[in-house]
């Protein structure tokens, strides 16, 4: 049975496109408690607790993969994350990270300079810094991409708002109005994770998935918004 760890797993849906791998067992984790909650009101199949990645409650070596994904930004004690993960995982096994490239966010900082402090972004990883920690806590990097650039299109509408959201202060996310909504869910039709969604069954991703894999190829090379890893324990 493959173990898989979320961190970050807000209201579940990444979770719930693991738990469809043959053989897989997903816990969620998250510091939100409403999130937690509409997780698991969702997902009732999968394990989701309310816990702090800082202090993980569980034994060692009871993973085989950990995602942590746009997660890293936010903690405040790296360190102790990392640490942490690397306990919980078994040998050999897989860490995946993704965090906001640094170009991106230096960008979105110009646009919003509030962007940090109303989402409690507290670093930017630069150069090699992520390969660097998590090589101190036996974790070695084994593949790094550069990801996403056609969200900006949409990050560019969220930033540039003017009015309140209930949500993550001012800026809000895809769910804040019915614009956001319709823009959140056109962009989805360009990117895979289409194929997970009730969207799949509207088959304009025929069209739009070659033409999103094609922009981001060349839009990833030179303005990434973000940079997934892979580590092995």
């Amino acid at each position: 049975m493959n173990k898989v760890l979320e961190i970050g797993c807000g209201q579940g849906f990444f979770s719930s496109v693991l738990a469809k791998k043959k053989n897989t067992t997903v816990v969620g984790i998250d510091l939100s408690k409403s999130d937690i909650e509409v997780a698991k009101g969702r997902y009732p199949q999968i394990d989701f607790k309310y816990m702090n990645a800082e202090k993980l409650k569980f034994q060692d070596k009871s993973f085989n993969e950990v995602y942590a994904l746009d997660v890293l930004e936010h903690v405040d004690n790296l360190e102790k994350v990392v640490s942490e993960v690397s306990r919980v995982l078994k040998k050999g096994g897989i860490f995946h990270i993704n965090v906001p490239a640094e170009k991106s966010e230096k960008w979105l900082i110009s646009i919003r300079p509030t962007y940090f402090k109303e989402i409690h972004h507290v670093r930017v990883f630069v150069g090699n810094q992520m390969e660097d920690t998590l090589k101190k806590y036996n974790l070695i990097l084994q593949k790094k991409t550069n990801r996403d650039f056609l969200q900006h299109l949409e990050l560019y509408y969220l930033f540039t708002r003017k009015s309140a959201s209930k949500s993550q202060l001012s800026i809000g996310d895809w769910r804040a109005t019915w614009v956001s909504k319709s823009i959140h869910l056109g962009m989805l039709y360009f990117d895979p994770v289409v194929l997970t969604t009730p969207l799949k069954f509207f088959p304009f991703w025929l069209v739009t998935l070659p033409i999103g894999y094609l922009v981001n190829l060349f839009g990833n090379k030179i303005f990434p918004k973000s940079v997934y890893y892979e580590f092995k324990k």
